[in-house]
């Protein structure tokens, strides 16, 4: 690489931290949610999930970061943003909920202009003591007494405020820790199916959330590689390489520069010091 071209990628990364700073400042004043807001939670193979309603500003990222979830298992959840990641206001996100989150009762120290009211829908089939036994293990006399009812009959339809959600979020030690994605595996992958698909070099700068606590998954979100296929990703300051899966399309309103969004456990790989730093890619089309 030449100095010039050395010289412009510096002006550019300095330029696009620059925006990037802007924007996380300004998204970090508008707080996810707040106590006026509702979290509907439905049950899935015994497994909690909640709908976050979209505000304005916000995006997978904050919300991924703000629910401790990685970006990955947040796709998963949610395939149709894999393509076309734009978030409208109003739109719902689905969120694994873990059970340490839920604030089924009223402490001392129980705030309620920091806690977010979660309702549960009645489905067909429901009864109250399988809500409260089985689903939120809590004596049915307290949904009754909390929802006001005059009896035990519930209807499908029927929204029940069954417990609360802090508005700091979701602690990471909450959940489960995810198996690490084995970076052997995905570059016998990619050696395999260069062998179908034309490979493609490229260049330009990587993004990623550097204060995240994430680990285990070796993702990454790009404008052209095929989704599901892998993607070779080098860093030339220490030539460390790293092998990720691509998950979706880079969001608009990133710069485009942004050659890729990485996963923190993949940036970590290839010694990512900084949130923004040039890189060498390779993916197949």
């Amino acid at each position: 690489m030449s100095r010039i071209q050395i010289l412009l990628s510096a002006v550019l990364l300095v330029f696009a931290h620059n925006l990037h700073a802007q924007s996380e400042t300004k998204e970090q004043q508008t707080p996810l949610l707040t106590a006026k807001d509702t979290l509907l939670l439905t049950l899935d193979n015994n497994k909690k999930f909640v709908q976050h309603p979209v505000k304005p500003k916000q995006t997978l990222f904050s919300i991924s970061k703000y629910y401790s979830i990685s970006l990955e298992e947040l796709y998963e959840y949610n395939p149709q943003f894999r393509t076309d990641p734009t978030l409208k206001i109003g739109t719902h996100v689905k969120i694994p909920l873990p059970n340490l989150a839920i604030k089924r009762y009223k402490t001392k120290k129980f705030a309620t202009a920091k806690n977010v009211p979660i309702y549960y829908v009645v489905q067909e089939g429901d009864n109250l003591y399988q809500i409260c036994k089985r689903n939120f293990g809590m004596p049915v006399d307290s949904i009754v007494k909390r929802n006001n009812l005059k009896n035990n009959n519930i209807r499908p339809g029927q929204m029940l405020h069954v417990a609360w959600m802090g508005t700091e979020g979701v602690k990471p030690e909450w959940r489960p820790a995810r198996q690490s994605t084995e970076s052997g595996a995905l570059k016998t992958k990619y050696e395999q199916d260069k062998l179908k698909r034309k490979e493609v070099d490229s260049q330009g700068v990587c993004f990623w959330q550097k204060d995240s606590k994430e680990k285990g998954d070796l993702y990454a979100l790009h404008r052209e590689a095929a989704i599901g296929t892998v993607i070779m990703i080098i860093n030339p300051m220490g030539g460390r390489t790293v092998y990720a899966k691509v998950i979706g399309r880079i969001p608009d309103g990133y710069e485009r520069n942004i050659e890729v969004v990485l996963s923190p456990e993949a940036a970590r790989k290839i010694g990512a010091h900084d949130p923004k730093f040039f890189v060498k890619v390779k993916f197949l089309k």
